[in-house]
């Protein structure tokens, strides 16, 4: 049995394709921020967005910013091809916080220590609960409809 994506329920597309732009995300993120720590590109595009005062602006910065806008759009909105445009910034928004989630938790950057294994943490725990839900609904709702019919 083949199951295509557009035949499955609005919540699954939103989740697979959050899914996707936060693998993606995270992906790239880490390329990027390797390529700038290890200076493997010295005069290429890659480089830390530093102020004028030396303020070192992370993309947690930017991941809470497009979460903002993305919430609010969610919120806003009724349409079904909105929330699916939606879905795919939450996804990179997402990726972009949850990558230095070890620095949100501890409040110093950690991004390249030991504690920055967090980070990984977290972004897998967040992959695993957005592909339970996109690819095993059916069989989570057949639990809950067993469990319930056991209670009753």
């Amino acid at each position: 049995m083949c199951i295509h994506f557009r035949d499955l329920s609005l919540s699954r597309r939103v989740a697979l394709r959050v899914l996707a732009a936060f693998l993606a995300t995270v992906a790239l993120l880490r390329i990027f921020t390797a390529i700038i720590h290890y200076q493997l590109f010295p005069h290429g595009p890659f480089r830390d967005v530093i102020t004028k005062t030396g303020l070192h602006i992370h993309h947690l910065f930017w991941g809470i910013l497009l979460l903002m806008i993305t919430g609010f759009g969610a919120l806003a909105s009724r349409a079904e091809r909105w929330h699916l445009r939606i879905a795919v910034v939450f996804g990179i928004a997402l990726g972009m916080t949850l990558d230095e989630f070890a620095l949100w938790l501890r409040l110093t950057d950690v991004y390249w220590s030991p504690e920055g294994i967090e980070s990984i943490q977290a972004i897998a725990v967040v992959a695993a609960i957005l592909a339970a839900y996109g690819f095993g609904l059916p069989f989570w709702h057949e639990r809950v409809r067993a469990a319930w019919r056991s209670n009753q």
